[in-house]
């Protein structure tokens, strides 16, 4: 049953990324008006209601407690990772996902410590849509979704599934006042990043688009991604008739 899910899941994505014509792993922002508004909506609800909260949170709250909330939602959503790894048949990334998880919730006291990075334990980082990405989905569209930030029709599925880990786990015991923590410590956690974005890009929406594509890239690849090639924008002027 879950495999002919997952077939489902591919043959819609695949379908709505079948006319992509370009580079694999290329940035394709075909719904760019769109997505644009969608950017400029959450940026307002950022800037007017999660940014300020976060702000708050993070003055009144101690480092050591956010890291360890964070380290507990963390090891919740690691299942993610767990799973995707034997679907991407890599059972080593797999395997390490479910000792981290075993570690941590054990020896790391349900995940508020996480003592498996340090042990040499790094969380591979696995997720639907890199699953998808290693089938053959190598190119799709870019979506911007409010609140929930950059996406693509190949990740997007795989976003909601890991937003919604804890609860599908915990069920009754992940009410929603557990919710908007988790929500609001992530949005602290990330308050660096966001404010180094809006304080050197020349133009967010282009870098946060172009940092969504290179960082799916670089997870799909396992932190190896192939070299690009400076000249394959020129491809598309080569003269056919020119040819040998």
């Amino acid at each position: 049953m879950r495999s002919d899910w997952i077939l489902v899941v591919l043959a819609l994505v695949s379908s709505g990324c079948a006319s992509l014509k370009g580079p694999a792993f290329g940035a394709y922002d075909s719904f760019e008006p769109a997505n644009m508004r969608s950017y400029a909506v959450s940026e307002w609800i950022d800037g007017n209601a999660l940014r300020p909260v976060a702000r708050g949170y993070q003055a009144v709250t101690w480092g050591w407690l956010r890291t360890g909330v964070g380290n507990v939602f963390a090891n919740l959503r690691e299942v993610d990772s767990l799973l995707n790894g034997f679907l991407q048949l890599k059972p080593e990334r797999g395997i390490t996902s479910l000792v981290r998880i075993l570690v941590n919730t054990s020896v790391g006291l349900g995940g508020w410590f996480d003592v498996a990075t340090p042990a040499g334990l790094a969380d591979p980082e696995e997720d639907f849509g890199q699953t998808l990405a290693v089938a053959g989905v190598t190119r799709t569209r870019y979506l911007y979704i409010p609140v929930l930030g950059p996406s693509s029709a190949r990740d997007l599925p795989g976003r909601l599934f890991h937003a919604a880990l804890p609860r599908l786990l915990l069920g009754a015991y992940y009410p929603w006042w557990i919710a908007m923590l988790d929500g609001i410590n992530s949005r602290a956690a990330a308050l660096t990043l966001s404010d180094a974005r809006d304080t050197l890009a020349l133009d967010p929406y282009v870098f946060t688009r172009e940092a969504f594509y290179q960082r799916r890239k670089f997870l799909i690849f396992d932190g190896n991604p192939p070299r690009e090639d400076p000249f394959a924008a020129f491809d598309e002027f080569d003269d056919p008739d020119d040819a040998d």
